[in-house]
Protein backbone atom coordinates (compact mmCIF):
# COMPACT_ATOMS: atom_id res chain seq x y z
CA UNK A 1 0.00 0.00 0.00
CA UNK A 2 1.50 3.30 -1.04
CA UNK A 3 1.75 5.90 1.71
CA UNK A 4 3.62 8.55 -0.31
CA UNK A 5 1.04 11.22 0.48
CA UNK A 6 3.50 14.00 1.16
CA UNK A 7 5.32 13.34 -2.07
CA UNK A 8 2.11 13.05 -4.05
CA UNK A 9 0.65 16.27 -2.71
CA UNK A 10 3.86 18.22 -3.00
CA UNK A 11 4.55 17.23 -6.57
CA UNK A 12 2.69 19.92 -8.49
CA UNK A 13 4.85 19.76 -11.58
CA UNK A 14 2.96 17.14 -13.56
CA UNK A 15 1.43 18.65 -16.67
CA UNK A 16 -0.74 16.55 -18.97
CA UNK A 17 -2.53 17.61 -22.12
CA UNK A 18 -3.43 14.27 -23.70
CA UNK A 19 -2.98 11.45 -21.17
CA UNK A 20 -1.12 8.37 -22.36
CA UNK A 21 -3.19 5.32 -21.39
CA UNK A 22 -1.36 2.22 -20.23
CA UNK A 23 -4.32 -0.14 -20.79
CA UNK A 24 -6.51 -0.98 -23.75
CA UNK A 25 -9.74 -2.85 -24.41
CA UNK A 26 -9.64 -5.92 -26.69
CA UNK A 27 -10.68 -3.65 -29.57
CA UNK A 28 -7.60 -1.49 -29.00
CA UNK A 29 -9.29 1.54 -27.44
CA UNK A 30 -7.22 3.20 -24.74
CA UNK A 31 -8.60 3.19 -21.20
CA UNK A 32 -9.53 5.18 -19.31
CA UNK A 33 -10.47 7.89 -21.80
CA UNK A 34 -9.41 11.52 -21.52
CA UNK A 35 -11.43 14.01 -19.53
CA UNK A 36 -14.56 15.52 -21.00
CA UNK A 37 -16.74 18.47 -20.14
CA UNK A 38 -20.38 18.63 -19.07
CA UNK A 39 -22.18 21.72 -17.85
CA UNK A 40 -18.93 23.62 -17.66
CA UNK A 41 -17.32 21.04 -15.38
CA UNK A 42 -14.68 18.40 -16.19
CA UNK A 43 -15.80 14.78 -16.35
CA UNK A 44 -13.89 11.53 -15.97
CA UNK A 45 -12.03 9.70 -13.24
CA UNK A 46 -9.59 12.49 -12.43
CA UNK A 47 -12.32 14.93 -11.29
CA UNK A 48 -13.83 12.11 -9.24
CA UNK A 49 -10.54 11.47 -7.43
CA UNK A 50 -10.01 15.22 -6.96
CA UNK A 51 -13.22 15.20 -4.91
CA UNK A 52 -12.34 12.16 -2.80
CA UNK A 53 -10.92 13.98 0.21
CA UNK A 54 -10.50 13.56 3.93
CA UNK A 55 -12.82 16.55 4.47
CA UNK A 56 -16.46 16.30 3.32
CA UNK A 57 -17.53 18.66 0.57
CA UNK A 58 -13.99 19.54 -0.53
CA UNK A 59 -12.62 19.20 -4.07
CA UNK A 60 -9.06 19.88 -5.20
CA UNK A 61 -10.07 21.45 -8.50
CA UNK A 62 -8.60 24.88 -9.15
CA UNK A 63 -10.70 27.63 -10.69
CA UNK A 64 -9.78 28.98 -14.16
CA UNK A 65 -7.41 31.93 -14.00
CA UNK A 66 -7.74 35.27 -15.79
CA UNK A 67 -4.02 35.99 -15.68
CA UNK A 68 -0.73 34.15 -15.28
CA UNK A 69 -0.48 35.34 -11.67
CA UNK A 70 -4.01 34.52 -10.54
CA UNK A 71 -4.16 30.75 -11.11
CA UNK A 72 -5.67 28.65 -8.30
CA UNK A 73 -3.32 25.76 -7.50
CA UNK A 74 -6.25 23.54 -6.52
CA UNK A 75 -4.92 22.82 -3.03
CA UNK A 76 -8.13 23.01 -1.01
CA UNK A 77 -7.70 19.92 1.16
CA UNK A 78 -6.19 16.45 1.40
CA UNK A 79 -7.55 14.63 -1.65
CA UNK A 80 -6.54 11.72 -3.84
CA UNK A 81 -5.82 14.01 -6.81
CA UNK A 82 -5.42 17.71 -7.57
CA UNK A 83 -6.30 19.53 -10.80
CA UNK A 84 -5.46 23.13 -11.69
CA UNK A 85 -5.43 25.45 -14.68
CA UNK A 86 -2.66 27.22 -16.46
CA UNK A 87 -3.25 30.65 -17.96
CA UNK A 88 -5.07 30.40 -21.31
CA UNK A 89 -6.30 26.86 -20.50
CA UNK A 90 -9.62 25.51 -21.66
CA UNK A 91 -11.87 26.97 -18.95
CA UNK A 92 -13.50 23.56 -18.36
CA UNK A 93 -10.58 21.12 -18.46
CA UNK A 94 -7.39 21.88 -16.46
CA UNK A 95 -4.09 20.78 -17.96
CA UNK A 96 -2.26 20.20 -14.67
CA UNK A 97 -2.69 17.32 -12.24
CA UNK A 98 -0.96 15.56 -9.36
CA UNK A 99 -1.67 12.69 -6.99
CA UNK A 100 -3.62 9.61 -8.03
CA UNK A 101 -3.40 9.45 -11.82
CA UNK A 102 -6.19 7.55 -13.65
CA UNK A 103 -3.93 6.90 -16.64
CA UNK A 104 -0.73 5.74 -14.99
CA UNK A 105 -2.15 4.26 -11.79
CA UNK A 106 -5.03 2.29 -13.32
CA UNK A 107 -4.69 -1.49 -13.00
CA UNK A 108 -6.75 -4.59 -13.75
CA UNK A 109 -5.07 -6.44 -10.88
CA UNK A 110 -5.41 -7.44 -8.12
CA UNK A 111 -8.59 -9.33 -8.87
CA UNK A 112 -9.09 -10.73 -5.37
CA UNK A 113 -8.51 -9.28 -1.91
CA UNK A 114 -8.25 -10.40 1.70
CA UNK A 115 -10.06 -8.51 4.45
CA UNK A 116 -8.01 -7.18 7.34
CA UNK A 117 -10.91 -5.82 9.42
CA UNK A 118 -14.49 -4.63 8.99
CA UNK A 119 -14.93 -3.40 5.41
CA UNK A 120 -16.33 0.02 4.58
CA UNK A 121 -18.02 0.25 1.17
CA UNK A 122 -18.63 3.74 -0.26
CA UNK A 123 -20.21 5.17 -3.41
CA UNK A 124 -17.74 7.81 -4.60
CA UNK A 125 -19.57 8.74 -7.82
CA UNK A 126 -22.29 7.57 -10.17
CA UNK A 127 -21.18 9.89 -12.95
CA UNK A 128 -23.87 10.42 -15.55
CA UNK A 129 -24.79 6.73 -15.89
CA UNK A 130 -28.40 5.85 -16.75
CA UNK A 131 -28.09 2.44 -15.10
CA UNK A 132 -28.63 2.37 -11.36
CA UNK A 133 -26.06 -0.34 -10.66
CA UNK A 134 -25.44 -2.20 -7.41
CA UNK A 135 -22.10 -3.26 -5.91
CA UNK A 136 -21.08 -6.00 -3.49
CA UNK A 137 -18.77 -8.86 -2.58
CA UNK A 138 -18.49 -12.62 -3.11
CA UNK A 139 -16.21 -15.45 -2.00
CA UNK A 140 -13.41 -15.64 -4.55
CA UNK A 141 -12.80 -19.00 -6.18
CA UNK A 142 -11.90 -20.76 -9.39
CA UNK A 143 -15.44 -20.56 -10.80
CA UNK A 144 -17.95 -17.74 -11.14
CA UNK A 145 -19.91 -17.46 -7.90
CA UNK A 146 -23.44 -18.72 -7.65
CA UNK A 147 -25.97 -15.85 -7.51
CA UNK A 148 -26.69 -16.85 -3.91
CA UNK A 149 -23.08 -15.82 -3.12
CA UNK A 150 -23.52 -12.28 -4.52
CA UNK A 151 -23.89 -10.03 -1.49
CA UNK A 152 -24.97 -6.47 -2.32
CA UNK A 153 -23.57 -3.75 -0.06
CA UNK A 154 -24.44 -0.64 -2.11
CA UNK A 155 -27.81 -1.03 -3.78
CA UNK A 156 -29.24 0.79 -6.79
CA UNK A 157 -30.51 3.64 -4.62
CA UNK A 158 -27.22 4.36 -2.84
CA UNK A 159 -26.25 7.91 -3.77
CA UNK A 160 -22.72 9.33 -3.90
CA UNK A 161 -21.34 9.53 -0.37
CA UNK A 162 -23.34 6.56 0.91
CA UNK A 163 -21.30 4.09 2.97
CA UNK A 164 -21.97 0.65 4.45
CA UNK A 165 -19.83 -1.26 6.95
CA UNK A 166 -19.62 -5.04 7.17
CA UNK A 167 -17.49 -7.23 9.42
CA UNK A 168 -17.02 -10.39 7.39
CA UNK A 169 -15.81 -12.31 10.42
CA UNK A 170 -19.36 -12.07 11.74
CA UNK A 171 -20.95 -13.23 8.47
CA UNK A 172 -21.76 -16.93 8.06
CA UNK A 173 -21.64 -16.40 4.27
CA UNK A 174 -17.92 -15.61 4.34
CA UNK A 175 -15.83 -18.73 3.80
CA UNK A 176 -12.77 -17.23 5.45
CA UNK A 177 -10.64 -16.71 2.34
CA UNK A 178 -10.15 -14.14 -0.39
CA UNK A 179 -13.07 -12.04 -1.61
CA UNK A 180 -13.93 -10.52 -4.96
CA UNK A 181 -16.21 -7.61 -5.86
CA UNK A 182 -18.97 -7.38 -8.45
CA UNK A 183 -21.22 -4.95 -10.29
CA UNK A 184 -24.78 -5.93 -11.20
CA UNK A 185 -26.55 -3.93 -13.95
CA UNK A 186 -30.13 -3.71 -15.26
CA UNK A 187 -29.19 -3.82 -18.97
CA UNK A 188 -31.63 -5.39 -21.43
CA UNK A 189 -30.13 -8.44 -23.14
CA UNK A 190 -31.82 -7.63 -26.44
CA UNK A 191 -31.42 -3.84 -26.56
CA UNK A 192 -27.89 -2.77 -25.67
CA UNK A 193 -27.59 0.24 -23.42
CA UNK A 194 -31.23 0.23 -22.29
CA UNK A 195 -32.84 -0.75 -19.00
CA UNK A 196 -34.67 -4.08 -19.09
CA UNK A 197 -38.42 -3.51 -18.92
CA UNK A 198 -37.78 0.21 -18.43
CA UNK A 199 -36.62 -0.45 -14.86
CA UNK A 200 -33.09 0.90 -14.32
CA UNK A 201 -32.67 -0.41 -10.75
CA UNK A 202 -30.29 -3.38 -10.71
CA UNK A 203 -30.76 -6.25 -8.25
CA UNK A 204 -29.39 -9.77 -7.96
CA UNK A 205 -32.96 -11.10 -8.03
CA UNK A 206 -33.60 -9.41 -11.39
CA UNK A 207 -30.32 -10.81 -12.70
CA UNK A 208 -31.43 -14.29 -11.67
CA UNK A 209 -34.61 -13.65 -13.64
CA UNK A 210 -32.68 -12.81 -16.80
CA UNK A 211 -32.46 -9.01 -16.58
CA UNK A 212 -29.06 -7.39 -16.49
CA UNK A 213 -25.51 -8.65 -16.22
CA UNK A 214 -22.95 -9.22 -13.49
CA UNK A 215 -19.31 -8.17 -13.93
CA UNK A 216 -16.64 -9.47 -11.57
CA UNK A 217 -13.26 -8.32 -10.28
CA UNK A 218 -12.13 -11.76 -11.53
CA UNK A 219 -12.38 -10.76 -15.18
CA UNK A 220 -12.40 -14.31 -16.53
CA UNK A 221 -15.96 -14.73 -15.22
CA UNK A 222 -17.40 -11.80 -17.17
CA UNK A 223 -20.22 -12.68 -19.59
CA UNK A 224 -18.67 -10.86 -22.55
CA UNK A 225 -15.31 -12.59 -22.20
CA UNK A 226 -13.36 -13.52 -25.27
CA UNK A 227 -10.72 -16.16 -24.71
CA UNK A 228 -7.63 -14.88 -22.95
CA UNK A 229 -8.47 -11.20 -23.54
CA UNK A 230 -11.99 -10.45 -22.24
CA UNK A 231 -13.49 -6.97 -22.06
CA UNK A 232 -12.31 -4.84 -19.16
CA UNK A 233 -15.17 -3.63 -16.96
CA UNK A 234 -13.14 -2.70 -13.89
CA UNK A 235 -10.11 -0.54 -13.16
CA UNK A 236 -8.65 -0.64 -9.64
CA UNK A 237 -6.68 2.09 -7.89
CA UNK A 238 -4.65 1.91 -4.70
CA UNK A 239 -5.38 4.87 -2.43
CA UNK A 240 -2.62 7.41 -1.83
CA UNK A 241 -4.17 8.94 1.29
CA UNK A 242 -5.45 5.90 3.19
CA UNK A 243 -4.07 2.49 4.04
CA UNK A 244 -5.87 -0.68 2.95
CA UNK A 245 -8.22 1.16 0.63
CA UNK A 246 -8.96 0.56 -3.04
CA UNK A 247 -11.10 2.38 -5.59
CA UNK A 248 -13.12 0.54 -8.25
CA UNK A 249 -14.10 2.30 -11.48
CA UNK A 250 -16.69 0.36 -13.51
CA UNK A 251 -17.96 0.25 -17.09
CA UNK A 252 -21.47 -1.17 -17.13
CA UNK A 253 -22.51 -2.01 -20.71
CA UNK A 254 -22.18 -5.43 -22.34
CA UNK A 255 -19.25 -5.48 -24.79
CA UNK A 256 -18.66 -1.90 -23.80
CA UNK A 257 -17.62 0.80 -26.25
CA UNK A 258 -17.39 3.42 -23.51
CA UNK A 259 -14.15 3.86 -21.60
CA UNK A 260 -14.41 6.56 -18.94
CA UNK A 261 -15.04 4.00 -16.13
CA UNK A 262 -17.24 6.41 -14.19
CA UNK A 263 -20.55 4.53 -14.48
CA UNK A 264 -20.04 3.63 -10.82
CA UNK A 265 -16.98 4.49 -8.76
CA UNK A 266 -16.81 2.77 -5.37
CA UNK A 267 -14.21 2.32 -2.68
CA UNK A 268 -13.59 -0.42 -0.16
CA UNK A 269 -11.38 0.09 2.90
CA UNK A 270 -10.17 -2.66 5.20
CA UNK A 271 -8.74 -4.85 2.44
CA UNK A 272 -5.33 -5.72 1.09
CA UNK A 273 -4.51 -7.29 -2.25
CA UNK A 274 -3.84 -11.00 -2.26
CA UNK A 275 -0.27 -11.69 -1.16
CA UNK A 276 0.24 -8.35 0.59
CA UNK A 277 0.83 -7.95 4.32
CA UNK A 278 2.84 -11.16 4.65
CA UNK A 279 6.09 -11.28 6.62
CA UNK A 280 9.09 -11.88 4.38
CA UNK A 281 12.89 -11.76 4.31
CA UNK A 282 14.47 -8.90 2.36
CA UNK A 283 17.92 -10.45 2.03
CA UNK A 284 19.44 -7.55 3.97
CA UNK A 285 21.14 -7.79 7.35
CA UNK A 286 20.03 -7.15 10.92
CA UNK A 287 16.75 -5.38 11.51
CA UNK A 288 16.64 -4.57 7.80
CA UNK A 289 16.19 -8.28 7.06
CA UNK A 290 12.60 -8.35 8.27
CA UNK A 291 10.04 -7.16 5.72
CA UNK A 292 6.41 -7.19 4.79
CA UNK A 293 5.03 -7.76 1.31
CA UNK A 294 3.43 -4.74 -0.30
CA UNK A 295 1.31 -4.51 -3.40
CA UNK A 296 1.48 -2.00 -6.27
CA UNK A 297 -0.80 -2.62 -9.27
CA UNK A 298 -1.05 -6.25 -8.28
CA UNK A 299 2.71 -6.82 -8.12
CA UNK A 300 3.86 -8.01 -4.70
CA UNK A 301 7.34 -7.21 -3.39
CA UNK A 302 9.14 -7.54 -0.05
CA UNK A 303 9.89 -4.18 1.54
CA UNK A 304 11.90 -3.71 4.77
CA UNK A 305 9.93 -2.22 7.63
CA UNK A 306 13.02 -0.84 9.37
CA UNK A 307 15.84 1.38 8.14
CA UNK A 308 19.39 1.35 9.53
CA UNK A 309 19.80 3.38 12.73
CA UNK A 310 22.69 4.06 15.15
CA UNK A 311 23.73 0.99 17.16
CA UNK A 312 22.50 0.77 20.75
CA UNK A 313 23.04 -1.90 23.40
CA UNK A 314 19.91 -3.94 22.76
CA UNK A 315 21.01 -7.25 21.24
CA UNK A 316 19.95 -6.06 17.80
CA UNK A 317 21.90 -5.21 14.67
CA UNK A 318 20.42 -1.72 14.40
CA UNK A 319 22.75 -0.42 11.68
CA UNK A 320 22.23 -3.50 9.47
CA UNK A 321 25.94 -4.22 9.02
CA UNK A 322 25.78 -7.83 10.20
CA UNK A 323 27.23 -7.16 13.67
CA UNK A 324 25.23 -6.92 16.87
CA UNK A 325 25.84 -4.10 19.36
CA UNK A 326 29.14 -3.22 17.64
CA UNK A 327 30.37 0.05 19.10
CA UNK A 328 27.40 0.29 21.45
CA UNK A 329 28.14 2.13 24.67
CA UNK A 330 26.31 2.20 28.00
CA UNK A 331 24.93 5.33 29.66
CA UNK A 332 26.58 4.57 33.03
CA UNK A 333 30.35 4.64 33.22
CA UNK A 334 31.93 1.24 33.77
CA UNK A 335 28.96 -0.83 32.58
CA UNK A 336 29.49 -3.32 29.77
CA UNK A 337 27.15 -4.33 26.99
CA UNK A 338 26.33 -8.02 27.26
CA UNK A 339 23.54 -9.93 25.59
CA UNK A 340 21.88 -6.69 24.61
CA UNK A 341 21.89 -5.25 28.13
CA UNK A 342 24.09 -2.81 29.98
CA UNK A 343 25.29 -4.60 33.11
CA UNK A 344 27.83 -3.93 35.83
CA UNK A 345 31.12 -5.73 35.20
CA UNK A 346 31.69 -8.91 37.16
CA UNK A 347 34.39 -9.38 39.78
CA UNK A 348 33.18 -6.91 42.39
CA UNK A 349 31.58 -7.65 45.75
CA UNK A 350 28.33 -6.30 44.28
CA UNK A 351 28.34 -8.64 41.32
CA UNK A 352 29.97 -12.05 41.37
CA UNK A 353 29.43 -14.77 38.79
CA UNK A 354 26.26 -16.48 40.05
CA UNK A 355 26.41 -19.77 38.16
CA UNK A 356 28.71 -22.67 38.82
CA UNK A 357 31.24 -23.34 36.11
CA UNK A 358 31.77 -19.72 35.09
CA UNK A 359 34.50 -17.28 36.01
CA UNK A 360 34.92 -13.56 35.62
CA UNK A 361 36.98 -12.39 32.65
CA UNK A 362 38.58 -9.20 33.98
CA UNK A 363 39.26 -7.94 30.45
CA UNK A 364 35.64 -8.02 29.32
CA UNK A 365 33.91 -7.87 32.70
CA UNK A 366 31.75 -10.87 31.72
CA UNK A 367 31.17 -14.28 33.30
CA UNK A 368 32.42 -16.90 30.86
CA UNK A 369 33.59 -20.48 30.47
CA UNK A 370 36.99 -20.56 32.20
CA UNK A 371 38.59 -21.66 28.92
CA UNK A 372 37.32 -18.44 27.30
CA UNK A 373 39.01 -16.03 29.73
CA UNK A 374 41.16 -13.67 27.69
CA UNK A 375 39.78 -14.97 24.39
CA UNK A 376 38.48 -12.16 22.19
CA UNK A 377 36.27 -13.22 19.32
CA UNK A 378 35.09 -11.27 16.31
CA UNK A 379 31.79 -9.48 16.84
CA UNK A 380 29.92 -12.09 14.82
CA UNK A 381 31.35 -15.03 16.80
CA UNK A 382 31.17 -16.51 20.31
CA UNK A 383 33.68 -18.41 22.42
CA UNK A 384 32.94 -21.96 23.56
CA UNK A 385 35.54 -24.24 25.11
CA UNK A 386 38.24 -21.69 24.34
CA UNK A 387 37.43 -21.59 20.62
CA UNK A 388 35.71 -18.84 18.62
CA UNK A 389 32.97 -19.97 16.31
CA UNK A 390 29.79 -18.94 14.58
CA UNK A 391 26.85 -19.05 16.99
CA UNK A 392 23.73 -21.11 16.29
CA UNK A 393 25.45 -23.30 13.70
CA UNK A 394 23.38 -26.47 13.41
CA UNK A 395 20.94 -25.28 16.07
CA UNK A 396 17.22 -25.86 15.51
CA UNK A 397 15.29 -24.37 18.40
CA UNK A 398 12.12 -25.81 19.91
CA UNK A 399 8.86 -24.68 18.36
CA UNK A 400 8.14 -20.98 18.94
CA UNK A 401 11.74 -20.08 19.85
CA UNK A 402 14.61 -18.45 17.99
CA UNK A 403 18.36 -18.93 18.27
CA UNK A 404 20.21 -15.79 19.30
CA UNK A 405 23.86 -15.88 20.35
CA UNK A 406 23.83 -19.68 20.79
CA UNK A 407 20.72 -19.53 22.96
CA UNK A 408 17.17 -20.62 22.16
CA UNK A 409 14.79 -17.92 23.35
CA UNK A 410 11.12 -17.08 23.22
CA UNK A 411 11.54 -13.51 22.02
CA UNK A 412 8.15 -12.54 23.43
CA UNK A 413 8.92 -13.71 26.98
CA UNK A 414 9.11 -10.70 29.25
CA UNK A 415 7.25 -8.38 26.87
CA UNK A 416 3.89 -6.91 27.85
CA UNK A 417 1.93 -5.42 24.96
CA UNK A 418 -0.79 -2.80 25.19
CA UNK A 419 -4.45 -3.72 24.93
CA UNK A 420 -5.33 -4.79 21.41
CA UNK A 421 -1.73 -5.69 20.57
CA UNK A 422 0.03 -9.02 20.34
CA UNK A 423 3.69 -9.98 20.42
CA UNK A 424 5.40 -11.49 17.38
CA UNK A 425 9.18 -12.04 17.25
CA UNK A 426 9.65 -9.67 20.17
CA UNK A 427 7.58 -6.88 18.66
CA UNK A 428 4.20 -5.54 19.78
CA UNK A 429 1.87 -5.32 16.78
CA UNK A 430 -1.84 -4.60 16.38
CA UNK A 431 -3.67 -7.87 17.03
CA UNK A 432 -5.59 -9.80 14.42
CA UNK A 433 -8.85 -8.45 15.82
CA UNK A 434 -7.93 -4.83 15.05
CA UNK A 435 -8.12 -2.98 11.75
CA UNK A 436 -4.79 -3.10 9.98
CA UNK A 437 -3.44 -5.58 12.48
CA UNK A 438 -1.97 -9.04 12.27
CA UNK A 439 -3.92 -11.39 10.06
CA UNK A 440 -3.45 -15.11 10.17
CA UNK A 441 -2.03 -17.51 7.62
CA UNK A 442 -3.81 -20.82 7.21
CA UNK A 443 -4.20 -23.04 9.12
CA UNK A 444 -4.04 -20.46 11.90
CA UNK A 445 -7.08 -18.42 12.92
CA UNK A 446 -7.57 -15.26 14.93
CA UNK A 447 -8.04 -15.69 18.66
CA UNK A 448 -10.37 -12.79 19.36
CA UNK A 449 -9.59 -12.37 23.06
CA UNK A 450 -5.79 -12.23 22.73
CA UNK A 451 -5.49 -10.89 19.18
CA UNK A 452 -2.97 -13.65 18.43
CA UNK A 453 -3.00 -16.26 15.68
CA UNK A 454 -3.45 -19.82 16.87
CA UNK A 455 -4.35 -23.24 15.53
CA UNK A 456 -8.09 -23.68 16.16
CA UNK A 457 -7.98 -27.44 15.70
CA UNK A 458 -7.19 -28.03 19.40
CA UNK A 459 -10.17 -26.40 21.16
CA UNK A 460 -8.93 -27.39 24.62
CA UNK A 461 -5.46 -25.99 24.03
CA UNK A 462 -2.20 -27.85 24.62
CA UNK A 463 -0.12 -28.28 27.78
CA UNK A 464 3.20 -26.55 28.32
CA UNK A 465 6.02 -27.80 26.17
CA UNK A 466 3.70 -28.65 23.28
CA UNK A 467 1.80 -26.90 20.51
CA UNK A 468 -1.25 -27.58 18.37
CA UNK A 469 -0.68 -28.99 14.90
CA UNK A 470 -3.50 -30.40 12.79
CA UNK A 471 -5.71 -31.19 15.75
CA UNK A 472 -2.96 -32.89 17.74
CA UNK A 473 -0.72 -31.58 20.51
CA UNK A 474 2.86 -32.00 19.30
CA UNK A 475 5.99 -31.96 21.45
CA UNK A 476 7.74 -28.59 21.03
CA UNK A 477 11.06 -30.45 21.19
CA UNK A 478 10.21 -32.50 18.12
CA UNK A 479 12.98 -31.97 15.56
CA UNK A 480 14.90 -29.59 17.83
CA UNK A 481 18.69 -29.56 17.99
CA UNK A 482 19.80 -27.56 21.01
CA UNK A 483 23.12 -25.72 21.33
CA UNK A 484 26.10 -27.88 22.35
CA UNK A 485 25.80 -29.38 25.81
CA UNK A 486 22.06 -28.76 26.08
CA UNK A 487 19.09 -31.06 25.72
CA UNK A 488 15.47 -30.28 24.90
CA UNK A 489 13.04 -30.99 27.74
CA UNK A 490 9.51 -29.68 28.12
CA UNK A 491 9.89 -27.41 25.11
CA UNK A 492 13.10 -25.81 26.47
CA UNK A 493 16.78 -26.26 25.77
CA UNK A 494 18.26 -26.96 29.20
CA UNK A 495 21.77 -27.57 30.46
CA UNK A 496 24.98 -25.55 30.76
CA UNK A 497 24.65 -22.12 29.20
CA UNK A 498 20.91 -22.34 28.67
CA UNK A 499 18.51 -19.47 29.27
CA UNK A 500 16.12 -19.93 32.15
CA UNK A 501 12.56 -20.76 31.04
CA UNK A 502 11.34 -17.38 32.29
CA UNK A 503 13.92 -15.53 30.22
CA UNK A 504 16.17 -15.04 33.26
CA UNK A 505 19.65 -16.33 34.05
CA UNK A 506 21.93 -16.96 31.12
CA UNK A 507 25.50 -18.19 31.12
CA UNK A 508 27.08 -16.91 27.92
CA UNK A 509 29.77 -19.02 26.33
CA UNK A 510 31.46 -15.96 24.90
CA UNK A 511 34.43 -13.79 25.59
CA UNK A 512 33.15 -11.01 23.33
CA UNK A 513 30.52 -8.46 24.15
CA UNK A 514 28.51 -8.87 20.96
CA UNK A 515 27.50 -11.98 19.08
CA UNK A 516 25.50 -12.46 15.96
CA UNK A 517 23.14 -15.33 15.35
CA UNK A 518 23.64 -18.02 12.81
CA UNK A 519 21.29 -20.30 10.96
CA UNK A 520 19.02 -21.16 13.85
CA UNK A 521 15.24 -21.46 13.85
CA UNK A 522 14.61 -17.75 13.99
CA UNK A 523 17.70 -16.62 12.08
CA UNK A 524 17.40 -14.37 9.06
CA UNK A 525 20.01 -15.23 6.43
CA UNK A 526 22.54 -15.93 9.17
CA UNK A 527 21.70 -12.84 11.21
CA UNK A 528 20.00 -12.07 14.48
CA UNK A 529 16.26 -12.65 14.19
CA UNK A 530 14.52 -9.37 13.34
CA UNK A 531 13.71 -7.15 16.29
CA UNK A 532 15.11 -9.51 18.91
CA UNK A 533 14.59 -7.89 22.31
CA UNK A 534 18.06 -8.99 23.38
CA UNK A 535 19.61 -12.22 24.56
CA UNK A 536 17.80 -12.78 27.87
CA UNK A 537 20.21 -10.93 30.11
CA UNK A 538 17.81 -10.40 33.00
CA UNK A 539 14.92 -11.94 34.86
CA UNK A 540 12.27 -9.26 34.62
CA UNK A 541 9.68 -11.24 32.72
CA UNK A 542 6.37 -9.43 32.66
CA UNK A 543 3.81 -11.60 30.98
CA UNK A 544 4.84 -12.36 27.43
CA UNK A 545 2.75 -12.47 24.32
CA UNK A 546 2.20 -15.52 22.21
CA UNK A 547 4.98 -17.36 20.43
CA UNK A 548 5.03 -18.52 16.86
CA UNK A 549 5.67 -15.17 15.15
CA UNK A 550 7.08 -16.87 12.06
CA UNK A 551 3.62 -18.21 11.27
CA UNK A 552 1.99 -14.80 11.36
CA UNK A 553 1.00 -12.60 8.46
CA UNK A 554 1.44 -8.93 9.16
CA UNK A 555 -1.08 -6.31 8.07
CA UNK A 556 -0.62 -3.05 6.09
CA UNK A 557 -0.26 -0.84 9.18
CA UNK A 558 2.89 -2.72 10.24
CA UNK A 559 5.32 0.13 9.53
CA UNK A 560 3.41 2.40 11.91
CA UNK A 561 3.25 -0.25 14.63
CA UNK A 562 6.95 -1.02 14.42
CA UNK A 563 7.86 2.63 14.89
CA UNK A 564 6.79 2.20 18.53
CA UNK A 565 8.13 -1.31 19.05
CA UNK A 566 8.77 -2.28 22.66
CA UNK A 567 11.74 -4.30 23.85
CA UNK A 568 12.40 -5.94 27.19
CA UNK A 569 13.69 -3.42 29.72
CA UNK A 570 15.43 -4.52 32.92
CA UNK A 571 15.88 -2.39 36.00
CA UNK A 572 19.47 -1.78 37.01
CA UNK A 573 20.39 -4.22 39.78
CA UNK A 574 17.42 -6.54 39.09
CA UNK A 575 17.81 -10.11 40.38
CA UNK A 576 19.21 -12.55 37.89
CA UNK A 577 21.75 -10.29 36.24
CA UNK A 578 25.04 -11.96 35.49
Amino acid sequence: MRIALAIALASLASVVSVPAAALTQPNGSAIPSSMGCSGGKPTGLLPVFACVCTQPGVCNIGAPCASATSCDNGQHGTCESTMWHSFNDNTCIPTNESGLDPWTDAAIVPETFHPTCALTYTVESRGTAEFQNAFGWYNAGTQAPDPSDLHVMLDCGAAAGTSAVLDLTQQPAWKGGEVGFFLVTPEDHTASGTCAGGDCCATVARFQGGAGYVYYSQREFNPDGSGANPFIHLLTFDSLIAQQKYYFGWEDTFRTTSSDFTDLVTSVSGVECSGAGVSCQTGQLGVCSFGVTTCAKGSVSCQPVEKPSPETCNGVDDDCNGQVDDGATCPEAGDVCENGKCVAPCGSLEFQCPLQGTQCDPKSGLCVDPKCIGVVCASDQVCAGGQCGTPCTGVVCPHGQSCVGNECLDLCAGITCASGETCAEGVCLPGCGTCGGVSCAAPLACEATSGACSDPSCPGGCPGGSFCSGGQCADACQGATCPAGQTCQGGQCVGPGAAAPDGGLVVPGSGSSGAGAGSGDGGANGDVPPFSPGRAGCACSAGGGGAGGLAMVLGGALAVALAARRRRVCARGAPGRH
